[in-house]
């Protein structure tokens, strides 16, 4: 019997072909194109002609894919929705969340550990204390700001919401082809893989430590550069005239985040990617789930995967490929994503090597 990513393939596939010809058919109802207000993507290079014929294609060559069980097909079906179609407007939307999330994420971590009488809660609620009071004297953080920015994202998602949903589509497509791939080739190489000299968790240590500490460097140049935005001397985006205290305020999120994530992909090599800290509340001390880390860390990179085309394009458009080294998606993914197959590696062995 067929898995379910055979059939869930199967059925995207023949999803695929109609879109592709409600595309051909009606040029209304092409979300892309010269028209798209989204231009970090290929997709924005092409238009409905030539999109509905590419999309008619992917349809057929995905049904091949599933009735024939051709390993290539399906890489040539995950290039399509990772590469042609991709855009980085889902990065963009992460952020977005983010934003919005953490906030609720951190003030329930202080509820929790300050219920529990950990000293970590306390230290957290004094930090945030003393920043949360610095913001409100310098304006970052005001009723207005916050109005401000709440408004913002409320008229961005309600003007882009067709745009995102169709990225998300895309996204998704991409994660139904990965998953199939995924099963034939561990299928195919599962004795090869297990007599590799690369896959031991000693040579997974040793070359995973290299990946990981890249991947790691990755966000610091743009996290860095959104913090200027909290000095008086700020760093302006890319054509961008005025700073208002709204995207300061997004801004110094998704520069917290960025320095966050440096520091949990060091996990990936360190004590705390294998044993939860104390100072986290319920878990600490507890060991961390090998799944965890690995579904987290799979997911960024496959986020940083569907980016890199995108931003890639638009930095060349601009003539500014500066833009990369903020944006470093190309070289991020392929790190990323050989930081967690080393974790992975490492860990899944009955007496998991150490590297931290």
């Amino acid at each position: 019997m067929r898995a379910w990513t055979d059939r869930v393939a199967a059925l995207l596939s023949i999803a695929v072909a109609l879109v592709g010809v409600w595309w051909w058919t009606s040029p209304a109802s092409y979300p892309f194109g010269a028209g798209d207000r989204v231009t970090v993507s290929l997709s924005h290079l092409f238009e409905h002609d030539v999109a509905g014929i590419m999309m008619v294609a992917a349809g057929a060559v995905g049904l091949a894919a599933i009735l024939l069980r051709d390993l290539r097909l399906a890489l040539v079906e995950l290039l399509f929705f990772g590469v042609v179609m991709s855009d980085a407007g889902i990065i963009s939307l992460f952020g977005y969340v983010l934003g919005l999330g953490m906030p609720l994420g951190l003030a329930g971590f202080v509820a929790v550990a300050c219920a529990r009488r950990q000293r970590s809660g306390f230290v957290v609620l004094g930090v945030v204390a003393v920043l949360a009071a610095a913001a409100l004297a310098t304006g970052l953080l005001s009723a207005e700001s916050v109005s401000t920015y709440a408004g913002s994202l409320a008229t961005s998602f309600g003007s882009y919401g067709g745009r995102i949903a169709w990225t998300l589509a895309n996204a998704a497509a991409f994660l139904i082809w990965l998953a199939v791939a995924l099963r034939a080739l561990g299928g195919r190489s599962a004795g090869w893989a297990a007599e590799a000299a690369w896959t031991t968790p000693e040579a997974a240590a040793r070359w995973g430590r290299v990946a990981t500490i890249g991947a790691a460097l990755c966000p610091l140049p743009y996290g860095l550069y959104r913090l200027t935005w909290l000095t008086p001397w700020p760093v302006r985006d890319f054509g961008d005239a005025t700073l208002t205290m709204a995207m300061r305020l997004q801004g110094s999120i998704i520069a917290v985040s960025a320095l966050a994530g440096c520091v949990l992909t060091l996990g990936l090599i360190g004590r705390w990617g294998e044993i939860f800290p104390r100072w986290i509340p319920v878990l600490g001390g507890r060991p961390v789930p090998v799944g965890l880390p690995v579904a987290a860390g799979g997911f960024m990179a496959g986020m940083f995967f569907l980016s890199g085309t995108g931003m890639t394009v638009n930095a060349v458009e601009r003539g500014m490929p500066a833009m990369l080294l903020l944006f470093p998606y190309p070289l991020w993914a392929p790190l990323l994503g050989a930081a967690v197959l080393a974790y992975w590696l490492r860990r899944r062995a009955p007496r998991p090597i150490a590297v931290g």
